[in-house]
Parts: C-alpha cells; sequence; structure tokens
C-alpha cells in the first residue's frame, strides 16, 4: 500500500509542476503578444501623423501657388482642428537665377514648408520645398 501512496505523490508532484510550466509558458506568449500590439499601436499613429503632416504640406502648397494664402516672408501658424498640436513655419526667400544669356532672372521665390509636432519625447519634422512664380501686378 506504501509503494501505491508513494507513486501518487509523486504523480501528482509532477503534475504541480507542469502546470506551473505551462502557466510560465503562456505568461512569455502573453508578454511578447503584448509588444507586438504595443508595436502594431505605435506603427499606426505614426502612419496617421505622417498622413496629417502630408495633407498639412499639400493644403499649404496649393493655398500658396493659386495665391490664396498671401505669403510674407516668414509665417509660423499653430494648426488647429484635426492638426492640433501640429506648428507649420513658412520660409520664402527670393532665387538669384539667371537665364542662358546670364541675364538676372526676377521674381522667383524658394518656399520652403516645415511641419513639426510631438510625437511622445521627440519632435517630428516633414518638410517640403517648392518654387513660386507670384503673378505679376
Amino acid at each position: 500500500m506504501k509503494a501505491v501512496r508513494h507513486f501518487h505523490e509523486k504523480s501528482a508532484a509532477f503534475m504541480l509542476l507542469e502546470a506551473m510550466l505551462a502557466v510560465a509558458i503562456f505568461a512569455l506568449a502573453v508578454i511578447g503578444l503584448s509588444r507586438c500590439v504595443e508595436n502594431c499601436m505605435r506603427s499606426e499613429r505614426i502612419r496617421r501623423e505622417e498622413g496629417l503632416a502630408q495633407r498639412v504640406l499639400a493644403n499649404f502648397q496649393t493655398q500658396i501657388e493659386t495665391e490664396a494664402l498671401p505669403l510674407a516672408d516668414t509665417m509660423t501658424e499653430q494648426l488647429k482642428g484635426a492638426w492640433a498640436g501640429m506648428t507649420l513655419n513658412i520660409t520664402r526667400e527670393q532665387m538669384k537665377l539667371q537665364n542662358e544669356k546670364e541675364q538676372e532672372l526676377f521674381g522667383l521665390y524658394k518656399v520652403h514648408l516645415d511641419v513639426s509636432w510631438k510625437a511622445g519625447r521627440e519632435t517630428v519634422h516633414r518638410e517640403l520645398s517648392f518654387i513660386v512664380y507670384p503673378k505679376q501686378q
């Protein structure tokens, strides 16, 4: 009778060890999965912010090219609405170019758009530069 009882005690101890090992493996899998979910959420946030920044740059480029936005040499604007938290810096400088006859070309401006926002602890910038030839009056 003692031999049977001794066998059951070893079997119960082995089952406890198996259960603890299974819980440890499950816990490691959950930790790994949570990191994957966290990375997916971070990449989705970055993708959304990048899309917003690209739309801001495209919108302001269109406004400047169509002269819907009067352009000064420098301009800073805190954006509102869907772009809250983003800051747009616009700089304009006159280009000094010459044609093939070495005559100076007047009226060409290089416009530089820079949108920045806070992403976590760091500040992210996206830039766009283009040339504008305003309508002559």
